[in-house]
């Protein structure tokens, strides 16, 4: 339907009881749009090779420094909202990278985090839109 936006996770009990599903807004479809875009790898989407971005690719690449990183995953997300994201006119998107230490078993850690912000305008409204997400790299992880 036309208009329509529906959250993620989509509630399958809902779709076999013929219920409604829960609508969201067009900005929170888009933001969920970006994270799938994001964290999905080239040729998962069976129904479109093109679907996704070289993110899973990279994340164990640690010979990469922190500006190839940087570009690789701007490059890569700018990519797929311009191929998948039609409702969004890209503004800007950029990519900043910090080190976050954390314990796990009283070992200290440490792993890259990747921010993505994005500034755009929704078409159909021409108002703008705002996204700001974070992952970490080394083994992936969504946040």
């Amino acid at each position: 339907m036309k208009g329509s936006f529906y959250k993620l996770p989509i509630d399958f009990t809902a779709v076999m009881q013929k219920r409604e599903l829960e609508k969201t807004s067009i900005e929170h479809s888009i933001a969920q749009q970006i994270i799938l875009l994001a964290t999905t790898t080239f040729g998962e989407c069976k129904f479109d090779d093109s679907y996704g971005s070289r993110i899973w690719e990279i994340d164990f690449d640690s010979l990469m420094n922190e500006s190839v990183l940087k570009e690789t995953i701007s490059k890569t997300m700018k990519q797929s909202l311009q191929l998948h994201e039609g409702r969004i006119k890209l503004n800007e998107l950029r990519v900043e990278l910090t080190e976050e230490c954390y314990v796990f078993e009283e070992v200290n850690r440490a792993k890259k985090r990747v921010d993505i912000v994005i500034e755009a305008t929704v078409k159909s409204t021409n108002r703008s839109f705002n996204f700001n997400g974070y992952f970490f790299v080394s083994p992936l992880s969504y946040k």
